[in-house]
């Protein structure tokens, strides 16, 4: 059996996700490369709305602005040490 958790059971944070092919690009937390995101957050798929798992990107705002299927992207995870922000 694998260590390595369900996407949506990951306690560490997402700092990024990043995708290749015809539509390259990705979302950040970080301001330097997109100032307009505020989260990132994994969800599992649920047989209703989400047929794979998927990462759901949100605005400053709190609105998700987009759904990236979980398949398609390399993600970095936040690193850096509790209090060290």
């Amino acid at each position: 059996m694998s260590d390595i958790p369900l996407i949506h059971m990951d306690p560490r944070p997402i700092k990024s996700i990043w995708y290749d092919g015809e539509d390259a690009g990705g979302y950040s937390t970080d301001a330097r490369f997109d100032g307009s995101t505020s989260k990132i957050v994994a969800y599992g798929e649920n047989g209703q709305c989400a047929a794979v798992p998927f990462y759901a990107v949100y605005d400053l705002a709190g609105n998700i602005k987009a759904r990236v299927p979980a398949q398609m992207v390399t993600v970095v995870y936040d690193e850096t040490p509790a209090g060290e922000a």
